[in-house]
């Protein structure tokens, strides 16, 4: 019988700093125990642990090994309405839900959304004890950093490459380098300047070969600045591999579920075509689509091996990238 291996953030890297994922709180460290559990027992619960909502589908950048720049997604100005939001957060505040990452991975730049701090402040007074967000840091002006910290937001990861101007334009496509890392230092700043031990701040960058060869530096300057420094491996969104069979399963099933800037359902944030629409929050409940058979049937081929044929995870970014990294380490 082939056994069934799940590692939990393989693809995330602490290189700095303190991990901001452990902390003194028995609540959120429940949350964390059931995130590395679930998956590693297949268990599902009720409801998930986390959703990944996305509060605009355009991005501001386009970044040079973003599947939104290679696909050409993104492009489309959809930015979620707060009623939509609202109905998600209703839902999860009543059905045990600990977190919301407001955007994830490669699926637009939240500040985007008008709504953006009205978002966050909605969250914490229903409730959900880890409101985290994804940035690029073009438009965290000091004004909206000082509001998201009074709104309560709980963590921030900021995607910011290398230590010099011509490695971060070159990646990030449309920034500045001084202007997005003053806009850091002043949010920090501003955080001290309030003394809130909140949001916690991680400055990450995408493993990119001229980074890599010199990710002390890049270490060394932001470790004395934010809480945490972290590495995400590098995924190849122009040569995925097909077909690739495997004792791998993603963790994803027994974790997280995305909702898009329209209230679609999907299976998850690598989901961009939503070949595995799960409903919409309009007319189906997250519960329902989580609980659902086509949910169900997903998790059973991985379970048994079987992955590659789901059509969005045969030749998902994410499976290649830790199934190369597997047949690298045997």
């Amino acid at each position: 019988m082939t056994i069934i291996s799940i590692e939990v953030n393989a693809n995330f890297h602490t290189i700095g700093g303190t991990n901001i994922l452990v902390k003194n709180d028995p609540v959120f460290m429940e949350y964390r125990q059931k995130w590395k559990e679930w998956p590693e027992n297949f268990i599902t619960g009720s409801f998930p642990l986390h959703l990944d909502i996305e509060a605009s589908s355009a991005c501001n950048l386009r970044c040079e090994f973003c599947e939104a720049t290679i696909s050409k997604i993104g492009t489309k100005s959809g930015y979620m309405e707060f009623d939509i939001y609202k109905k998600i957060i209703d839902e999860g505040s009543k059905s045990g839900l600990y977190a919301i990452k407001l955007n994830s991975g490669s699926r637009g730049e939240p500040l985007l959304n008008k709504n953006i701090v009205k978002m966050v402040e909605y969250a914490k007074k229903k409730g959900i004890i880890d409101v985290y967000m994804n940035t690029n840091a073009v438009m965290l002006t000091k004004e909206l950093g000082n509001e998201l910290i009074e709104a309560g937001l709980d963590r921030i990861s900021i995607s910011f490459e290398g230590m010099s101007a011509s490695v971060y334009e070159k990646y990030r496509v449309g920034a500045k380098f001084e202007k997005v890392r003053k806009n850091i230092l002043d949010f920090v700043e501003m955080r001290n300047i309030l003394k809130s031990d909140i949001p916690k701040i991680r400055i990450q960058t995408v493993g990119v070969s001229e980074i890599l060869q010199d990710i002390s530096t890049y270490t060394d300057y932001w470790s004395n600045i934010v809480d945490e420094v972290a590495l995400i491996d590098s995924k190849d969104y122009r040569n995925v591999n097909k077909d690739l069979i495997s004792d791998w399963s993603c963790p994803y099933l027994w974790q997280r579920m995305m909702v898009t800037w329209d209230g679609t359902i999907s299976v998850c944030g690598f989901d961009y075509s939503n070949d595995h629409k799960l409903g919409n929050i309009k007319n189906t409940s997250i519960t329902e689509a989580w609980n659902g058979k086509e949910m169900e049937d997903i998790r059973k081929l991985h379970r048994e091996g079987m992955a590659h044929k789901v059509s969005i995870c045969n030749g998902c970014p994410y499976r290649t990238t830790e199934l190369l990294k597997k047949e690298r380490l045997l």
